[in-house]
């Protein structure tokens, strides 16, 4: 009796779409992805506005700006624009050298969903394919005196911030009133958050912050409560921290994140960050939302470290 053999085929390969007018660009992309995915080129707007049309497989689009017939603005409307939702909601990662500011500002605001720099590496290029077609979150290294950083647990709940921070501030305030104990709060800004994310694209900005929260996990004492109370903001509750305890805390994570830089791919940015306290009086009629806004407000916006309060 003859027997069958299952045999279990690899899944197609993503079609994705590089678009730029330089043969020598479409070579590095071609050496870059071509093992991949399934590459399709086109050499200025026009061409990548048809291929889309005709091909309904593709799911993601790397692209230049300035180009001939059609340029990258442009394409990005069309594409933004169409009726079709398949084609509205495609990825577009544009290809762009650090010194277009002005370009990658009007790319964003067209709809561009994330930015390569030029020259690009080929970890540039992978890294962007598996964020954008299969959902990874960058790997991220923070590059200070110590190694690695234990893993996030211990530190999510079905509550969401900042509720949860709010729940928290609540049940601490009521625990130090009864028990005549001092309180902080701690606040720590990643100064770049916007920036990373306008130039590199929200998941590099998101890498960071994670990568933040791992060291001040690993630094932070098991009472303290930390909580992600906005985009580039993370706060802690210092549990029974007294004024001169906090800031030496300050200090501590000051020293420990000088010089400090993360690293993905091939590149390197400083970590930038400030601190401001609060050291709220317990038996005030202050709500733990109004808490949070002061708590913004450490913070001027000339960039300077604010001071602590």
């Amino acid at each position: 009796m003859a027997m069958l053999e299952a045999t279990q085929e690899a899944p197609p390969a993503k079609r994705v779409l590089f678009v730029d007018d330089s043969r020598l660009m479409r070579y590095a992309g071609s050496k870059f992805l071509a093992d991949k995915c399934d590459l399709v080129m086109a050499e200025n707007g026009e061409e990548a506005w048809q291929q889309i049309n005709r091909d309904k497989d593709i799911e993601l689009i790397f692209t230049d700006l300035m180009m001939p017939v059609m340029d990258g603005h442009e394409l990005i409307r069309t594409v933004r624009s169409c009726r079709h939702q398949r084609i509205r909601k495609l990825p577009i990662l544009v290809v762009t050298g650090n010194e277009e500011a002005n370009a990658r500002e009007q790319a964003l605001s067209a709809g561009a969903t994330a930015f390569i720099p030029k020259p690009f590496s080929a970890a540039d290029l992978t890294g962007a394919l598996r964020i954008h077609l299969e959902g990874q979150i960058p790997e991220a290294h923070l590059i200070t005196n110590a190694a690695d950083y234990p893993p996030e647990s211990g530190l999510l709940s079905n509550v969401p911030e900042p509720e949860y921070y709010y729940l928290r501030i609540e049940q601490a305030f009521a625990f130090h009133l009864r028990q005549n104990l001092d309180l902080a709060l701690m606040h720590i800004k990643l100064n770049n958050y916007a920036e990373l994310a306008r130039r590199s694209g929200t998941a590099w900005a998101e890498a960071i912050m994670r990568n933040l929260r791992y060291f001040l996990h690993r630094e932070l004492r098991q009472d303290d409560s930390l909580h992600r109370t906005s985009d580039d903001l993370y706060s802690i509750i210092l549990m029974g921290t007294h004024k001169a305890g906090a800031r030496n805390l300050v200090s501590r994570l000051r020293r420990a994140l000088a010089g400090a830089r993360v690293r993905f791919a091939n590149q390197e940015l400083p970590l930038s960050v400030r601190f401001g306290i609060q050291f709220p009086d317990l038996a005030a009629e202050q709500t733990p939302a109004q808490l949070l806004t002061a708590a913004h407000g450490l913070f001027d916006l000339s960039g300077r470290v604010s001071r602590i309060r």
